[in-house]
């Protein structure tokens, strides 16, 4: 073989690409590196950080829950960082590479192979999609079983849509004593509230006192150490009503289905090359699944966002899933000023205000009756969350406070850096919105780490939707955008020019 240099070189070229060109990697990483294919490319690198900033939150799930009870100190900061580092994923997931990137990114695509990085997030999150398909199952397993409530708020609401049907009023007749006689009720399913036996303090209380109040709590008939109001606009339990007419409270199906729609959308809206990052992502993305299968309403407000993003250039259809989605929880109020923003940057004042109108009117028309019926207790409720004297928990920065690695801050000190924070997220989408309106996935929570409140289940279910949207194929433009507009204002001649 020395006497024929270029065969040998040639066969061990061939070695090369037969080791470094796997099939399955190939299902991830494009090897066409011609014009047509570039934008593929580069979505697949969007995928990998989209991949990235779900293990980080995967590790978050973990960490929160082990670290803060056996590693107090780091326990608190280990979470947040994770949190953290996850935003500035999905952030380099949105923007273009840098020039350093992209000659490390053309070296390696002459050589047909991605970057060690990219295959080491792929690898993780293959190896992740074991503990989505185990959450997958026991969702299914739970699904056919009594009713288990890992959250108080999925109870309530059950329990809202049965007195609806009893022709009495949720906002009014909401009791966890009732409830209790229903549904089994854990002490940690609840939310306590810092008032009766748990005035006066600030620390959370343990599982024992939890436990110990609740149970002669119940007992007095009066539970005024836990939230027992419906605190979230009326879709919440509209929605399950169909469960409380067929006498099934087990409600979880729900919740699992709304995520399997989140998947379905994503597999019709992506490009076709990006369909295997779909399964993996999805199934890998164990914190939207653990919200799926704790009833968390957040999966099924995050499933009428993605379209409503998605069909921005279709203005009534995007409106009104926007307005469902703001008459079924709060957090994605946080999300009006995004979709404005958004609206007016891509087709102007007008259109805005119709969008708007639209998405407030619909909201307002589902919550209207309630409204109508004691508009004080629907409002005791809707702001509950705000209003009501909550316990201080999260994994944001008051998490360095719960642990008691900083003092506690007034709470209005939270709010005003809630405030600040918005404020800096809303500056920053007006500049990059028309570019990459899908930003606001992420940037409308990230003031939430500085709440009062900081429950993980906020962050959980940003990264998977972001992936859908910057991956999304472009779609035919129903109408024109403000910019066209503005440039075909300025191009058309005067009239006595024409003449």
């Amino acid at each position: 073989m020395k006497k024929f240099p270029a065969l040998t070189r040639t066969i061990e070229s061939i070695k090369q690409n037969n080791r470094q060109d796997a099939p399955w990697l190939k299902l991830f990483f494009t090897n066409d590196r011609s014009p047509a294919h570039r934008s593929v490319a580069e979505m697949q690198r969007r995928a990998a950080w989209i991949g990235l900033a779900i293990i980080l939150l995967s590790l978050n799930e973990l960490t929160y829950i082990v670290a803060s009870s056996y590693i107090p100190y780091v326990g608190s900061l280990l979470p947040l960082a994770l949190i953290i580092a996850s935003f500035y994923a999905m952030w380099r997931a949105i923007r273009p590479a840098s020039p350093q990137e992209q000659d490390r990114i053309a070296q390696h695509n002459a050589k047909n192979t991605p970057t060690r990085w990219q295959r080491t997030v792929l690898l993780l999150i293959l190896l992740l999609t074991l503990g989505g398909a185990v959450e997958l199952g026991h969702g299914v397993a739970m699904s056919i079983l009594a009713p288990q409530f890992s959250n108080d708020g999925t109870s309530l609401d059950t329990n809202a849509a049965i007195l609806l049907l009893q022709g009495r009023n949720p906002y009014t007749d909401s009791n966890l004593v009732d409830l209790s006689r229903r549904f089994p009720i854990q002490p940690d399913w609840t939310t306590p509230l810092r008032q009766g036996q748990f005035q006066n303090r600030l620390d959370y209380p343990s599982m024992a006192e939890l436990q110990s109040v609740l149970d002669t709590s119940i007992k007095a008939g009066s539970v005024p150490e836990f939230e027992s109001k419906v605190s979230y606009p009326a879709l919440s339990f509209l929605t399950l009503v169909p469960f409380a007419l067929v006498g099934n409270y087990n409600v979880l199906p729900f919740y699992i289905i709304s995520y399997l729609l989140i998947i379905y959308i994503a597999w019709k809206a992506v490009h076709p090359a990006l369909r295997p990052w779909v399964i993996v992502l999805s199934l890998a993305n164990i914190p939207m699944w653990s919200s799926a299968v704790g009833g968390n309403l957040d999966v099924f407000y995050i499933l009428l966002l993605i379209p409503a993003w998605l069909l921005r250039e279709r203005r009534w259809t995007s409106a009104a899933l926007f307005g469902l989605a703001l008459a079924s929880k709060q957090p994605a109020w946080f999300f009006i000023p995004f979709y404005a923003i958004m609206a007016y940057r891509h087709y102007g004042l007008k259109d805005t205000c119709y969008r708007l109108a639209m998405a407030g009117g619909l909201a307002l028309a589902i919550n209207l009756p309630f409204i109508l019926w004691d508009p004080q207790a629907w409002l005791a409720g809707v702001l509950a969350p705000v209003k009501d004297p909550m316990f201080p928990m999260g994994v944001g920065i008051v998490n360095l406070s719960v642990s008691h690695l900083l003092p506690y801050l007034p709470t209005m000190v939270y709010t005003i850096l809630e405030a600040i924070a918005m404020l800096a997220m809303l500056v920053l989408y007006w500049r990059i919105s028309r570019k990459h309106p899908e930003a606001a996935m992420f940037l409308a929570v990230i003031p939430l780490l500085l709440a009062w409140r900081s429950l993980p289940s906020y962050f959980y279910c940003t990264a998977f939707p972001l992936f859908i949207l910057i991956t999304a194929r472009p779609r035919p433009s129903l109408m024109p955008s403000f910019a066209t507009l503005r440039l075909r204002a300025r191009a058309t001649p005067p009239l006595t020019a024409r003449i």
